[in-house]
């Protein structure tokens, strides 16, 4: 009894004692337990705990992205059965743009862009990456800096806070960052956040840290979803809507990825589709049923829109979902049939667009200003106060009030300089010249952008298998687009251990190192078991 109670005393307050902190002996998997209280949250708090920084067109959270300002790690020039080019991102890419010779047939039947090619350019998105998902080849599994290469012809760079990284730097490179820990075969939850919508889907991979951080690595460790929904974290709700996965026609073989869920606008450009348009961008590919601000329709039928779960869950500039427009309250303005009628409808927000003279909805619901007189001659809106012309294919006028414009940040869409000049708002080149709202914000851990619960809004949450082999892995979310040529991938951290070692931690708080003040109390205790039963026997 007296060996039992010391040697139980001492194993379970100093069985770990090399792993103190400061013992360079073993200081990965220290690191690993001082965060190890956070990271078995990811797998079992509650859902409003389930939030991170994270920022960009389209980047994970959850577990906490080794690369910084994580949206800026992709690639550009990406087409199914090549190998990306790393530049070649014009709105209507071709293979001899982005040097694919040997491109691959589309397998995938699950569309998100351009579903029946009725766009004016036909089936022109037919080699982007989710036609036939995990068949292009990123240039990084961890995507590079800036998405571009130095040699690419035409580029749009990144200069990152952190002054060491530069344009191209492979994301396989970095250091290890904030290491997350999950139990062997359990089930664990990553999620993902997106600025602009692309279309596509995404898989979650793992590849051992140890091995050489390739695609043949991830992509013959790709991670089974658990359950067949997503978990929509916006603002202060939380709730579940389908999740479309796709398995047929996908690398590798038998595995699957998931389709994004939120739809953009029915038009090759994603947001401000007509059917009466000039512009092919953004002409509609038919007249389907309007909702919020796609009037035309959707890129694919969700049923999170129809049922009223989720009505914000759309569009392609989606930093952040607000409003509530139903699909009948989007459809509303298009009965008034002249410019009067149609600005006095403030209370649904109505705005009459006079190039086209069709009254449109808007998302923001106020008084309508004296600007749309200007609607179509630019030249008088430019000499009134507190109006700016907003081309791009709808010519209007538009009044000025930063973010609570009736465009948002899409006020500045054309004019880069004063995009830049505006909090919240960043410029979006790559052949589109658009300015959208990223909540900028400088945060104190060397991000550009911090999308905190506060501030990103909303986030969609997966349910994954952990694998059931313990040790350190590299943990990959890959975005293959279907708009453009893009493959995004960020990439995490993640130590897996035995169950029973799992629950240790967790219960010890990652606090498992033995200390005199400890170790003395047993002694104490021990040697008083040993003096009381020497006196009764």
């Amino acid at each position: 009894f007296r060996l039992h109670f010391l040697s139980s005393c001492l194993v379970t307050t100093a069985s770990k004692k090399d792993n103190v902190p400061g013992n360079s002996s073993d200081n990965s998997y220290n690191t690993a337990r001082m965060m190890n209280v956070r990271s078995t949250l990811t797998g079992v708090a509650p859902m409003f705990l389930l939030i991170n920084e994270v920022s960009g067109h389209g980047t994970m959270t959850i577990p906490k992205p080794r690369q910084p300002e994580s949206l800026y790690w992709y690639q550009v020039g990406c087409m199914i059965g090549c190998k990306c080019s790393g530049g070649g991102k014009e709105m209507y890419p071709t293979l001899e743009s982005v040097g694919c010779d040997t491109p691959a047939e589309p397998t995938n039947p699950v569309r998100t862009w351009n579903n029946e090619n009725t766009s004016p350019k036909g089936d022109w998105n037919k080699y982007m990456p989710w036609r036939s998902p995990g068949s292009a080849i990123p240039l990084d599994s961890c995507g590079v800096a800036g998405g571009f290469l130095l040699t690419a012809a035409v580029q749009y760079s990144h200069s990152f806070l952190d002054e060491s990284i530069k344009q191209g730097t492979k994301g396989t490179s970095l250091p290890p960052g904030e290491i997350a820990v999950w139990e062997a075969g359990s089930i664990v939850e990553a999620s993902f956040y997106l600025t602009v919508n692309h279309g596509g889907g995404y898989q979650y991979r793992v590849c051992p840290s140890d091995s050489v951080l390739d695609e043949t690595c991830f992509e013959s460790n790709p991670l089974a979803f658990a359950t067949q929904d997503h978990i929509v974290m916006h603002g202060p709700r939380n709730f579940t809507i389908p999740a479309v996965d796709v398995t047929d026609g996908v690398r590798p073989s038998g595995s699957s990825w998931r389709r994004l869920p939120i739809p953009a606008c029915n038009c090759d450009l994603g947001s401000g589709c007509t059917l009466l348009s000039d512009n092919e961008e953004l002409r509609s590919y038919e007249e389907g049923e309007s909702h919020g601000t796609c009037g035309t329709g959707v890129q694919f039928e969700a049923p999170h829109l129809s049922n009223g779960v989720w009505p914000d869950g759309y569009g392609y500039f989606i930093a952040t979902l607000g409003g509530s427009e139903s699909k009948e309250d989007a459809s509303i303005c298009i009965k008034h049939q002249d410019a009067e009628a149609c600005l006095a409808d403030t209370t649904n927000g109505c705005k009459w667009y006079g190039e086209k003279n069709v009254c449109y909805e808007t998302r923001t619901k106020k008084d309508s200003s004296n600007c749309e007189a200007h609607n179509g001659d630019q030249k008088s809106c430019a000499q009134v106060d507190g109006c700016t012309w907003y081309g791009n294919g709808k010519d209007v006028c538009n009044e000025v009030k930063e973010k609570e414009s009736k465009f948002g940040c899409a006020a500045y869409n054309g004019d880069q300089t004063s995009c830049a000049q505006v909090d919240g708002c960043s410029w979006y080149g790559n052949g589109k010249n658009v300015c959208y709202n990223t909540i900028d914000t400088k945060d104190n851990q060397g991000s550009k952008e911090s999308d905190s619960p506060h501030k990103g809004e909303w986030h969609i949450v997966d349910k994954l298998l952990a694998p059931s082999d313990p040790g350190n892995y590299i943990f990959q979310w890959r975005w293959d687009n279907e708009q453009t040529p893009q493959i995004w991938t960020t990439c995490a951290d993640v130590t897996v251990t035995a169950l029973n070692d799992a629950k240790l931690k967790s219960a010890n708080g990652g606090a498992n190192a033995m200390t005199p003040t400890v170790a003395l109390i047993c002694v104490i205790i021990w040697a008083s078991i040993v003096a009381v039963q020497t006196l009764i026997g």
